[in-house]
C-alpha cells in the first residue's frame, strides 16, 4: 500500500483522532480525520496510506484514493510522486 506525506497533524475530535493535511498536485490544502493509529510515523515525518489508482504519464501526477472523505469532499486526489513514501511504479 502507498502513503502520502502529511504536512501537519492536529488533534481530533477525540483523543484518539488526528485531523492529517495533505496537499494535492496544485497546492490546494485537505484536512482528513483518521484514527491516531492509521498514521505511520517515519523519524518524525507522518504518512498516511492510500491507494494508487493512476499515474497521469504526461505530468507524472499521481491519482490516490483516501481511505475516508476528506473534509473537502474529496475522495481522490492528484498529488506529486514525491510525496509518495516511494515511487508509484514500484506499487503496480
Amino acid at each position: 500500500m502507498a502513503k502520502v506525506r502529511c504536512i501537519g497533524l492536529s488533534e481530533g475530535l477525540r483523543s484518539s483522532e488526528v485531523v492529517a493535511r495533505l496537499v494535492d498536485f496544485h497546492g490546494r490544502t485537505h484536512f482528513i480525520r483518521v484514527e491516531r493509529d492509521f498514521i505511520d510515523d517515519n523519524a518524525g515525518i507522518s504518512f498516511l496510506p492510500v491507494g494508487i489508482v493512476h499515474v497521469d504519464p504526461k505530468t507524472k501526477a499521481v491519482l490516490v484514493e483516501l481511505p475516508q472523505e476528506a473534509e473537502t469532499g474529496a475522495n481522490r486526489i492528484w498529488v506529486k510522486p514525491d510525496q509518495l513514501d516511494q515511487p508509484a511504479e514500484a506499487m503496480a
